[in-house]
């Protein structure tokens, strides 16, 4: 498939989407971009008059996506989330009915299915790295079925994790935004920057307080408290500040225990597990904290980083897994980043859907950052698999 097919996919879908009225549930990841993809599919079925029901998970693991469809919803709208998971949305289908349809830029696991019907822009040629969001995908798919372009200062929100000036499809919801008179352009080429108008701040400021209420405060109805705010065109910006506080205590306390332990080195790996640390802030946290050693002078420049904390079983809204499990994030310093770019090394990843599921886990993400969900205890084992497959890949 190329690009040319990836607007008619759209379409296809949209006409298919308009025939519900009902019984419909959008899933969602609960950083920004996943907040923003769910607030605009959330205002288009609103505009359809489709009545639909929101679930905001963390990881999309079999285990999980057992849970949300054993549910009984007649369509599963999956956004910035499920492509790395595809086949077990598909599997999951066959044992339960309904459909599902997913827009979503990380990176995608093929999976044939008459029930499943699959956005992702990278499936067409597009880069879910640097050319299109979750929420942008999720814009470009509603904004087929409804007229929606007071929805793209959503997209472009959403589009903060993608570095550099909007570009590609992002820059179709830009475009958009700007028309509606709800983004300003300001600077040119590598220093162009975004502002939300009515909000006053620019686009990436208003990202990191809407993650931060969506990870510190999952398990705190932030997510859900974010969506009724955005679609009222609002930042719960006093919520936002109160988590952001308590993690920062929480990240004190760890940056102490690391730098007074340091990091375990293992092969290509270094590697920490807070353990509780994080409870009661959402998993996430681990991956943002992950991020933030990347630029400590601590970590080794070349090697992966692999941050683990136990993982919480109860999902709000959705039901409580079962067993004991582990939430798993890698980053790259900017050294090995280079290194991954220029295909030195393996992407991450690649690496990490695969360590996850050889010691009975589950995992997706990007070249640069990915996370996964394996069994308590299974760490060790989550570690050398990594290790191995790092000595395979460069090899090959």
């Amino acid at each position: 498939m190329g690009k040319e097919d990836y607007f008619h996919a759209l379409r296809k879908a949209a006409e298919e989407l308009k025939s519900y009225s009902s019984g419909v549930l959008i899933v969602f990841h609960d950083d920004a971009d996943g907040l923003c993809a769910a607030s605009i599919a959330s205002l288009a079925l609103d505009k359809l008059g489709v009545k639909h029901e929101l679930a905001c998970v963390e990881k999309v693991s079999p285990e999980i996506i057992e849970l949300i469809h054993s549910r009984g919803n007649d369509l599963y709208l999956y956004v910035d989330i499920g492509s790395g998971r595809a086949d077990a949305i598909a599997e999951a289908l066959e044992r339960h009915g309904g459909k599902a349809m997913i827009a979503d830029h990380h990176d995608p696991v093929k999976a044939e299915s008459e029930k499943l019907i699959h956005l992702n822009p990278e499936l067409y040629g597009y880069s879910g790295e640097t050319e299109v969001s979750g929420s942008t995908a999720t814009y470009l798919f509603m904004r087929e079925a409804c007229e929606l372009r007071d929805a793209a200062w959503l997209a472009v929100i959403g589009s903060a994790e993608i570095p550099g000036p909007l570009r590609s499809l992002n820059r179709l919801a830009l475009e958009d935004a700007v028309g509606e008179g709800d983004v300003r352009i300001e600077g040119e080429g590598d220093k162009e920057r975004y502002v939300i108008t009515f909000l006053r701040k620019p686009w990436n400021k208003v990202s990191s307080t809407l993650t931060a209420i969506g990870s510190i405060g999952y398990y705190r109805g932030g997510p859900y408290e974010a969506v009724k705010n955005l679609k009222m065109r609002r930042v719960p910006e006093e919520l936002a500040e109160e988590l952001q506080e308590l993690r920062k205590k929480r990240f004190a306390r760890a940056s102490a225990i690391i730098s007074r332990k340091g990091l375990q080195v293992r092969g290509a790996v270094q590697w920490f597990h807070v353990g509780d640390l994080f409870k009661g802030l959402g998993s996430k946290t681990v991956g943002t904290f992950s991020s933030m050693l990347s630029y400590r002078r601590i970590v080794d420049p070349k090697k992966y980083i692999v941050g683990f904390m136990n993982f919480e079983p109860e999902i709000p809204g959705v039901g409580r897994l079962e067993g004991k499990w582990v939430k798993v994030s890698v980053r790259a310093p900017k050294a090995l980043a280079n290194l991954i770019r220029s295909g030195s090394m393996p992407s991450i990843s690649e690496l990490t859907v695969k360590a996850a599921e050889a010691v009975g886990g589950s995992g997706d993400g990007h070249m640069y950052a990915a996370s996964a969900l394996i069994p308590a205890g299974r760490e060790e084992e989550f570690l050398e698999e990594f290790n191995k497959l790092v000595s395979r890949l460069r090899a090959g």
